[in-house]
């Protein structure tokens, strides 16, 4: 059979994985990835869906671990590539999954079942159990997966504590009867390997944050992700103990709040819950904010609160801001921008790097390594993680046991042969991902990204000359418009200079029709290719150069 990563490996995020045998298909995930190239209207990346699309009557459903938008954010887009299979998720996966079908208006296209703990679902050449693992979001599930091949074990993204908020304690009874049944393949996340000490319990972090809520002054405002159910639920309850009300502020945070109580969570926020505009009936010392804009966030409820644009209230000396989220990489600049914005409206701002008010949702390495005793797999693929977890992954299970030539670092593209025998990358896939401009999902191609990028960095230049479409003359012109290229005090004798040249191209191109010849040059290309010499050698900069011929 084949294994072909479609996103997740190499990176934390889009994650997408293909099962393949000669008769089915099954896919593991498909999530998104947020972009670090937004400046340039990138909001997101997704898998590149061409190789599922070929083969979509082999594809028997998508299997969903969670409902992280890392692991689900895709789904509408593979559906609209015209990819048509169920798609299997626990009760409140499968609603976050529903929920993001409303807007592309997908929601008749789609077909989402409900697997319980523990539950089981069965194809020809797949038999597959969930096993509910304890995470940053509720009713995640690893899967254990028969196959012709022999059985594999996909940890999905996992931690273990022994007090979770909702849910037991993982079991791992079941992943070593697994191992005792035989385990040909473990796919194992790998975000967490570089840290040696045991993952902290949901526990200390009620602890922590009910400290913190009861000696508060003023407005106690708490920014997480809003996906963090169990969080949520958490500061519910200590709210409650505490005499004091919630407000949400964001639209994800407001959803997902009302799906989780939907699904049976969070009993009895309706008495704590006020709506953000009943923020000021209280006294501010008795009033939670929760707020979406924990990684910086342009435009979410925390930025806007550091800015002092949030309507429904402004900080306060006395006021108290606590970051409870894992700061994710690529995001620092903008944290810490908020961070310094949200001191200087006079609030307090605790984080993850001064206080226990954050646990991660991914296992530390000697619980990974503990999986690894477990499981006692005879193939190692590792999962989850950027390149450098991958290789302390790689490392940490051959320290447990693992042959070395039995531990296999796999990159997106790589089309993976396993057999009882062997694991092998057997050929290669170029371009497994493709970028997306706005939610709606326009496909954007490299090289818009550069021209955008060459925009940003270089300007642009617009040249018009307008023409007579029967006689061929230039009647008015040339006219030069700068966007983006000097101070306007150099702009001025830029463009006058650039006019000049101009001329003397529509010089040369009028002596021609004079003389009953036709211009041997392409007019606008020769207008771009001299404007954009002439820029280089004054600024050292080449715009983008538009030229615009006009015929009337």
């Amino acid at each position: 059979m084949k294994i072909i990563p479609l996103g997740g490996l190499g990176e934390i995020g889009m994650n997408c994985m293909v099962l393949e045998t000669d008769r089915e298909i099954l896919v593991i995930d498909c999530g998104l990835l947020f972009s670090d190239l937004e400046h340039l209207g990138i909001e997101f990346v997704i898998p590149d869906f061409s190789y599922l699309v070929e083969r979509k009557d082999k594809i028997k459903a998508f299997i969903i671990t969670h409902g992280h938008e890392d692991h689900i954010g895709a789904i509408s887009f593979a559906i609209k590539a015209g990819i048509k299979a169920p798609i299997y998720a626990s009760a409140f996966t499968a609603r976050l999954i529903g929920e993001r079908m409303i807007e592309p208006g997908l929601t008749d296209r789609v077909d989402v079942r409900v697997l319980p703990e523990m539950g089981r679902v069965e194809f020809e050449d797949f038999k597959v159990q969930t096993v509910p693992v304890n995470h940053s979001i509720i009713e995640a599930c690893a899967l254990i997966i028969d196959t012709p091949e022999g059985k594999i074990v996909h940890t999905g993204d996992f931690k273990i504590d022994p007090t979770p908020y909702y849910g037991k304690a993982m079991d791992l009874s079941v992943f070593k009867k697994a191992g005792d049944e035989g385990v040909l393949l473990l796919l194992s996340d790998s975000t967490n390997v570089e840290r040696c000490d045991h993952s902290m319990s949901e526990k200390k972090v009620y602890n922590s944050l009910e400290q913190l809520m009861a000696a508060s002054e003023g407005l106690f405002i708490i920014s997480m992700f809003a996906s963090n159910i169990g969080r949520m639920g958490q500061v519910l309850e200590m709210a409650a103990k505490q005499g004091k009300k919630v407000a949400l502020a964001g639209r994800t945070m407001d959803g997902n709040a009302r799906v989780a109580m939907e699904c049976g969570y969070l009993k009895g926020a309706q008495n704590i819950l006020i709506a953000q505009d009943q923020i000021s009936d209280y006294p501010r010392n008795e009033v939670v904010l929760l707020a979406t804009g924990s990684q910086g966030e342009f435009g979410s409820a925390l930025s806007r609160l550091s800015q002092g644009e949030y309507a429904p209230a402004s900080l306060l000396q006395g006021d108290q801001v606590v970051l409870s989220s894992k700061f994710i990489p690529g995001n620092e600049k903008a944290i810490g921008r908020t961070i310094n914005a949200l001191f200087k409206q006079g609030a307090d701002v605790i984080y993850d790097a001064i206080h226990e008010v954050h646990v991660s949702g991914h296992v530390t390495r000697p619980e990974l390594k503990l999986m690894l005793e477990v499981v006692r797999l005879k193939f190692f693929v590792l999962i989850h993680g950027e390149f450098r977890h991958l290789v302390h992954h790689s490392r940490l299970a051959i320290e447990a046991g693992v042959p070395e030539p039995q531990v296999l670092i796999a990159i997106n593209g790589d089309v993976l042969e396993l057999n009882p025998n062997s694991l092998r990358v057997t050929e290669h896939m170029e371009e497994t991902r493709v970028l997306v401009e706005g939610r709606a999902g326009g496909d954007v191609s490299r090289l818009m990204i550069k021209e955008r990028r060459n925009l940003a960095e270089k300007g642009v230049v617009f040249s018009l000359l307008v023409r007579n479409s029967s006689s061929r003359r230039i009647v008015a012109g040339p006219e030069i418009f700068a966007k983006g290229i000097v101070h306007e005090d150099q702009e001025g004798w830029l463009i006058e200079e650039g006019k000049k040249i101009v001329k003397k191209i529509v010089k040369k191109y009028e002596d021609a029709l004079d003389h009953g010849e036709s211009y041997k040059e392409d007019l606008q290309e020769t207008i771009r290719i001299e404007l954009r010499r002439f820029f280089n050698n004054n600024i050292g900069k080449k715009p983008t150069v538009v030229p615009i011929v006009l015929d009337v």
